[in-house]
């Protein structure tokens, strides 16, 4: 097996190459998909993940917001994409959240903000 290492960049390069994933992930939920992915991969035993981007855009989407997410799976019964009780998106499958989430005027329990779900 050949492995290479990829940096965010080069990570963020590979999805865009392609014609039918390149729109997948906005620039942010790529960066931010990236580190997930590296996280996720130092917890594994061999301490890689393979870059696979046709798996990748398989198993995790990108929403602009919560009322994007609702609207393409008709689950009106959750209220918040966090908070970890079964009225929140983050009770049934993983959160990745981009760094817009992490500034200074986030307030909302229901923000109309983009985030990245791994599908269920």
């Amino acid at each position: 097996m050949i492995v290479q290492r990829v940096n965010e960049h080069q990570f963020i390069d590979a999805f865009k190459m392609w014609d039918t994933y390149k729109n997948n992930f906005s620039y942010e939920g790529l960066k931010a998909l990236y580190e997930y992915l590296e996280e996720f991969a130092e917890c594994q035993d061999s301490g890689t993940f393979e870059l696979d981007v046709v798996a990748i855009c398989c198993d995790f989407t990108e929403y602009e917001n919560f009322e994007d997410f609702q609207a393409q799976h008709n689950m009106q019964d959750l209220k918040y994409v966090t908070g970890g009780s079964k009225d929140c998106l983050d009770y049934y499958t993983t959160i990745i959240l981009p760094e817009s989430w992490a500034t200074d005027h986030f307030e909302s329990t229901e923000p109309k903000l983009p985030f990245i779900a791994q599908n269920f």
